[in-house]
């Protein structure tokens, strides 16, 4: 006699393979417009907002020596004004908490836990300086695609497949489900309609990496065109911060290990 579990298992199965009976191996290369015409439509949407807020959960797979993930995140608050403004609060699973400030001439990262601090003199767009403290100084920004100048250029940069999945509801917001496969990863996007098309789920799959890790996030809160003034973005330690060189990120950074 079947399980419970087994007939269930069974059930999930078979309602997966009817979702995907669909697809076929033209699809894999092949690009929907309409999909296309939606992920530049949110694109261009909050490129075009003079300030942004946003709120997120996420987790990301670490693929051990052995094969199994496991899954590591956090929360993160962002906030940016364009052109030159941004401030990332982080809250990691395991309670080490920071910020990432830049003030249009300097990024500096706090790490809470422990009073440190790091800082390096930068200036340009909040899209080409988060690039820099990835890219130069080791800090994963995960999702900083989206606080750049033109984040559809980076969004379809080596797209080589687009999918419209259909209509999907997240947390109660009715979403358009579209599904992407560039030259290195695959990731879905769900954008909530309306006049304010803003993603509400996110997942990567690193097609490339060991194991095929996946990142996912979770928006919780949108804010377009906030008033987000000079002082959010400075940063000000007290007597007792201690500032480290960014030469060793792994001390400072609350964002080590973190997907992108």
């Amino acid at each position: 006699m079947k399980t419970l579990i087994t007939r269930t298992g069974c059930t999930i199965v078979l309602l997966m393979m009817a979702h995907v009976a669909g697809a076929t191996d033209d699809q894999a290369t092949s690009v929907d417009e309409q999909a296309l015409t939606l992920l530049k439509k949110t694109a261009d949407f909050i490129a075009g907002s003079r300030s942004i807020s946003l709120a997120f959960e996420y987790g990301f797979d670490a693929v051990q020596a052995t094969g199994q993930k496991i899954e590591f995140g956090g929360m993160r608050k962002v906030m940016a004004r364009r052109p030159d403004r941004a401030r990332i609060e982080f809250t990691r699973r395991d309670g080490t908490e920071g910020d990432l400030l830049f003030d249009g001439k300097q990024v500096t990262l706090v790490n809470k836990n422990n009073n440190l601090y790091s800082t390096a003199d930068r200036s340009g767009d909040v899209g080409t300086v988060l690039d820099f403290v990835a890219d130069k100084l080791g800090v994963p920004i995960p999702l900083r695609d989206f606080l750049g100048p033109d984040p559809a250029t980076v969004l379809t940069q080596g797209l080589v497949a687009a999918r419209y999945g259909g209509e999907a509801t997240i947390a109660g917001v009715v979403c358009d489900h579209l599904a992407f496969r560039t030259d290195a990863v695959d990731y879905q996007i769900w954008i909530s309609r309306g006049e304010q098309p803003l993603p509400q789920r996110l997942v990567i799959t690193y097609r490339e990496a060991e194991g095929q890790p996946q990142f996912w996030a979770r928006f919780l809160k949108w804010d377009i065109n906030p008033e987000l003034g000079d002082a959010l973005f400075v940063y000000e330690p007290d007597a007792t911060a201690e500032e480290i060189p960014f030469i060793a990120p792994s001390t400072v950074s609350i964002a080590t290990g973190d997907g992108q």
